[in-house]
């Protein structure tokens, strides 16, 4: 009985290709570097495509969900979509990448270029792997590069001056550090065109209390930000507050 359960352990697939039991897998290698070196440079080629190519901002996804099944010689034997219209583990929860992203994404993919090296077993045999992964586009910034009149925070481009004004601002004091509150807080919001702020959505935080404290100096930001201009007329501009705080 025992002999039967192994031999079934060992021929177990796990998705992803075939992955035994006493054998943890190496996942495939881009160019020899882990996958996420590959999806920071796919989401910044889509950036540099949608420029160059003046892809309208609004018509790029922020999020994409790919599968690349990586076979036993390296290559990408399949690419496939994850969105919420998808099923078992390709299953994600964000809607369909629109048309315009799945060609810039596939430029993407043919301009990097690069090899793959086979996921391995413990014993150096390549076993063929399916990668899932969700690749953020910087769709911000592509918008204010294509827009002569971009969103200003006190007169300059705000992924600089207005990360480090609101840092200085915000309380990440005892009330946290002393409770371990620590990890990713992610605050979309809105610039009104009369430069009121609207709050969106908090996409992820670790703490309702940080979560507060972080709204209220993006609240008191109100009046420093110019919105964005399209042929003089100003814009509901979405912006994204997104930064770690680690409890040192």
């Amino acid at each position: 009985m025992i002999n039967c359960l192994l031999s079934i352990l060992f021929t177990l697939l796990a998705g992803t290709g075939a992955v035994f039991a006493q054998s943890e897998v190496t996942p495939p290698a881009f160019n020899g570097a882990v996958i996420r070196v590959f999806m920071t440079r796919m989401a910044a080629t889509v950036e540099k495509i949608a420029i160059e190519q003046q892809i309208p901002a609004d018509s790029i996804s922020p999020v994409v969900g790919i599968a690349l099944q990586i076979d036993k010689a390296g290559n990408v034997a399949e690419w496939r979509y994850m969105d919420n219209t998808q099923e078992g583990r390709d299953h994600a929860e964000f809607a369909p990448a629109t048309a315009a992203t799945r060609r810039a994404m596939e430029k993407a993919f043919d301009r990097l270029g690069g090899t793959w090296s086979p996921a391995t077993l413990t014993d150096g045999s390549p076993v063929s792997y399916t990668s899932r992964m969700t690749i953020r586009i910087p769709v911000e910034k592509i918008r204010r590069a294509q827009d002569a009149d971009p969103l200003l925070f006190m007169g300059e481009n705000p992924d600089e001056n207005f990360h480090a004004w609101a840092k200085m601002r915000i309380r990440y004091d005892g009330r946290f550090t002393e409770k371990g509150v620590e990890g990713a807080v992610h605050v979309r919001f809105y610039i009104e065109p009369d430069g009121r702020i609207a709050i969106g959505e908090v996409v992820q935080s670790p703490d309702e209390r940080l979560t507060k404290e972080v709204l209220r100096v993006i609240r008191s930001s109100k009046g420093k930000w110019t919105p964005r201009k399209v042929r003089g007329v100003p814009q509901r501009t979405a912006y994204e507050y997104r930064v770690n705080y680690h409890n040192n």
